[in-house]
C-alpha cells in the first residue's frame, strides 16, 4: 500500500511486518506525550492496515468499531486478523492486538462493494476560514511564547517543549478559531481544525483511511476537558481511549486538508464522550467518528 516515498509516518509509525497469513507485527510504538502507555490511534491504524491487507480488491472499508482493553507498553505488538465474513457485497474482519500474551485491543471492520443508486443526504459543512487563511499550531505556540513575559522562563520553557513536540508530528493542524487555542478560561466543549498529513500518501483508498483512523484519535478526547481551564502541553489530565468507532462515507485524501469538527456532548464519572466529523474542502462529509475516553485530572487517584 505504500506510495513511492520515504516517509516517517509509513516507515516508522505505521510500519507493519507480515509474519504469515492473518498475523502481523509492529516493532515501533508511539508513547503518549506525558503518559505511560502507547498512543491508541497508532494501534487503530496498524490494526486497520492488517485488516485491509487480507481483503480482496473491490471491497471498501466503511466502518470500524474498537475497544481498548489494556494500556500497551513500548514493546512489539502482534496483530491477529480473523476473516469473520466473506459475502458478495459485504465482508468483515476481526482484529486483536496482542502484547506479552495479553489482548490490548479488539476491532471489528466492515467492507463493502460500491453501490451507485442509493439515496444520499449529509450535514452541511461548517462555514469556517480556509486553511490558507490560518496559522498552524506551531505558529500559534510561537506567538504565545513571544507574548509571554520574558521573566517567566519556566512557562516559556513549557511552551517551547510543546512546540518542539508539535514540530515532530507527522501531521499539520490549523485551528479554525485560534482565540480558543490557549484554553486559559473554560470553553464550550467543541473544536474545529483543518488537518492533513505532512507527507504525500498517494491515492490508495485503504492507506488514506488507515492514516485518517490514526489521526482521528489525536484531538477528539481532549475536547471533553475544554470546560476546565488548562494549558496545552502541560498534561493536566490523564486521558485514555476506551472505545472508538468510525464510518467512512466518501473517498478522500488525508494529505489534502480535511476539516475536523469535534464536540463532547457529555463528560462525567471519569469518562468523556465525543463525536467528530471530517469534511473535504469541497464540502463532502467523508468520515464520522465517535469515541468514549477516560478523563481524570492528575490529582485524581489512579
Amino acid at each position: 500500500m505504500d506510495p513511492e516515498s520515504d516517509n516517517v509516518l509509513l516507515n516508522q509509525h505505521l510500519n507493519l511486518e507480515k509474519i504469515e497469513k492473518y498475523l502481523y507485527r509492529s516493532t515501533y510504538q508511539q508513547v503518549n506525550p506525558g503518559g505511560r502507555n502507547i498512543f491508541g490511534g497508532q494501534v487503530i491504524g496498524l490494526g486497520l492496515i492488517a485488516a485491509c491487507d487480507t481483503v480482496e480488491p473491490g471491497y471498501n472499508l466503511h466502518s470500524l468499531h474498537c475497544y481498548f482493553l489494556k494500556g500497551g507498553l513500548d514493546q512489539p505488538i502482534l496483530y491477529q486478523v480473523e476473516a469473520t465474513r466473506e459475502g458478495s457485497t459485504y465482508c468483515s474482519r476481526s482484529v486483536k492486538a496482542i502484547q506479552n500474551g495479553l489482548t490490548l485491543f479488539t476491532m471489528q471492520c466492515s467492507f463493502k462493494k460500491p453501490e451507485s443508486d442509493s439515496f444520499e443526504h449529509q450535514f452541511k459543512m461548517p462555514d469556517v476560514p480556509k486553511p490558507e487563511e490560518l496559522k498552524d499550531t506551531s505558529q500559534l505556540l510561537q506567538n504565545w511564547i513571544d507574548d509571554t513575559d520574558p521573566s517567566d522562563e519556566n512557562f516559556r520553557g513549557i511552551l517551547r517543549s510543546y512546540r518542539m513536540m508539535v514540530d515532530r508530528d507527522t501531521y499539520e493542524v490549523r485551528p479554525c478559531y485560534p482565540q480558543r487555542y490557549r484554553h486559559e478560561t473554560g470553553l464550550e466543549p467543541w473544536d474545529c481544525v483543518w488537518i492533513r498529513s505532512k507527507q504525500p500518501l498517494g491515492d490508495d483508498a485503504h492507506l488514506n483511511k488507515c492514516v485518517a483512523a490514526y489521526y482521528s484519535d489525536m484531538h477528539i478526547s481532549i475536547v471533553s476537558s475544554y470546560p476546565k481551564p488548562h494549558i496545552p502541553g502541560t498534561f493536566q489530565f490523564l486521558t485514555s481511549s476506551l472505545d472508538h468507532s468510525m464510518w467512512f462515507h466518501h473517498p478522500f485524501r488525508i494529505d489534502d486538508w480535511l476539516l475536523y469538527k469535534m464536540e463532547s456532548p457529555h463528560t462525567a464519572n471519569g469518562r468523556g464522550f465525543s463525536v467528530g466529523r471530517f469534511w473535504s474542502q469541497d464540502g463532502k462529509l467523508v468520515i464520522s467518528v465517535a469515541q468514549e475516553g477516560m478523563i481524570r485530572t492528575l490529582k485524581a487517584k489512579l
